[in-house]
């Protein structure tokens, strides 16, 4: 069944979330922890990167996320991109421990 989707004459805005986990904590915890936690205004949340190895900790991955922000009744300002991200942030470092990588 389609769903219909208001389509946004705002510009979309994209940020990338990149944290290193155990590895026994599953990139799809992560995305759900994302999306309960995510605010109308996010439109998607994709993992993009998966990484072990290298100078990776051992027991440890990288994971990465693209997440998409818009809204349709207005452009959204720094301010409220910023806090949506930092709460995104928040939500994995407090629900699985992640470590922020820059």
């Amino acid at each position: 069944i389609a769903k219909y989707v208001e389509i946004s004459k705002f510009p979309p805005v994209r940020r990338d979330i990149a944290v290193i986990v155990d590895d026994n904590v599953s990139a799809q915890d992560l995305m759900e922890a994302l999306n309960s936690a995510a605010p109308a205004v996010v439109r998607e949340i994709a993992l993009f990167d998966h990484f072990r190895g290298g100078n990776m900790p051992t027991g440890k991955k990288s994971l990465a996320f693209r997440v998409v922000m818009n809204d349709t009744e207005k452009t959204l300002t720094e301010e409220e991109i910023d806090k949506i991200d930092r709460s995104l942030k928040q939500t994995l470092v407090s629900l699985h421990q992640a470590q922020l990588r820059s």
